[in-house]
């Protein structure tokens, strides 16, 4: 796997990263993924591009030998691991997706759920959850000159998952110093 750099900011319950690659997305992911636990709902939002799936794709490749297909028409893939993982995709979902999956069956179960489209669930919100937000500003990629650049932001909520958060940043830090707040 390659390496990644620190986050650009930390902030309380959470993080900004700067990927300029989607192997830098999927390293970023894969690293993440070490601090995830049975429960924790992951939900990814962002445009049709800003690299969900390969948020994805790196999270699952980390944790199972299951090569990561986009569930759009399935709605569900699920991958199997020393802890099991829902890849949920609501892109096509426009209304009542909690009428169609049961993200609290996956939870009492034990997976983790990486759930795109986030938007698209009218459901209870789940209690322990990171939000990780994918952004493509249209000004920073033609400043930077680079149309494969992501902007994250990743949050938490619940005790569990802000815990595993800080976990997750403090190991940034031990590697690469302190960084803007």
């Amino acid at each position: 796997m390659t390496s990644v750099g620190g986050p650009s900011r930390i902030e309380k319950g959470g993080f900004n990263f700067v990927s300029s690659s989607p192997e830098e997305t999927k390293t970023l992911a894969g690293h993440l993924s070490r601090y995830s636990f049975p429960g924790l709902v992951v939900l990814i939002s962002g445009i049709l591009g800003a690299g969900k799936t390969e948020f994805v794709r790196g999270f699952v490749s980390s944790m199972t030998r299951d090569e990561v297909r986009s569930p759009s028409f399935t709605l569900i893939n699920e991958y199997k691991g020393d802890i099991p993982i829902a890849h949920v995709d609501l892109y096509r979902i426009e209304r009542n997706a909690s009428m169609e999956i049961s993200l609290e069956e996956y939870i009492r179960e034990g997976f983790i759920v990486l759930l795109e489209w986030p938007e698209n669930w009218d459901g209870e919100e789940p209690q322990e959850t990171w939000k990780i937000e994918l952004a493509m500003p249209e000004d920073f990629l033609q400043s930077a000159g680079r149309k494969n650049t992501r902007l994250f932001k990743a949050t938490c909520e619940g005790e569990v998952a802000c815990q595993r958060l800080e976990r997750f940043i403090s190991g940034f830090r031990s590697a690469w110093g302190e960084v803007e707040r």
